[in-house]
């Protein structure tokens, strides 16, 4: 018996260690976003973007945060990520995150990101890692449900 419990201590220093990295697994919903909002060039100030993230992986279903442009009409979105065991929807095998940025000025609705990822990495909805949105609300077109706007940006679209 202290044969085999002084071979177990021996070998354990061999067997895998359960460290973070090991255990759990890193689940990004949305990379880091920033954005510009102008008319024509003038940059709008104070102005509430809104981030939503639809997928399996949120209590609801669903997350909501918001950020609101500076003095020169930027705002910024940190990278929306967790720690799970395994992966966040056991019952489905294929990663899908809807990403929508919509922002409210002068009473409209503007929509001016929209994508679906299909993995839980960072940084894949762009070739440069970080999104980047620069946005004229003045060449949008009106919808039913709000205005769409055609920004200028560096997604994978």
């Amino acid at each position: 018996m202290h044969r085999f419990l002084l071979a177990l201590v021996l070998l354990m220093p061999l067997a895998p260690q359960p460290t973070e990295a090991f255990v759990f697994k890193k689940i990004v919903y949305c990379s880091p976003i920033e954005g510009l909002i102008h008319w024509q060039g003038k940059p709008l100030v104070n102005v509430v973007a809104t981030r939503e993230l639809y997928s399996g992986g949120f209590e609801g279903g669903k997350y909501s945060d918001t950020a609101t442009t500076d003095s020169e009409g930027r705002f910024k979105f940190e990278v929306v990520q967790e720690r799970r065991f395994l992966k966040p929807d056991l019952l489905s095998a294929n990663p899908n995150i809807a990403q929508l940025v919509w922002l409210l000025h002068e009473g409209q609705r503007y929509a001016i990101w929209s994508y679906t990822k299909h993995d839980f990495n960072e940084r894949t909805e762009t070739k440069d890692g970080v999104i980047k949105i620069n946005c004229d609300l003045s060449t949008y077109e009106q919808y039913d449900h709000g205005r769409i706007v055609r920004c200028q940006h560096n997604g994978n679209i």
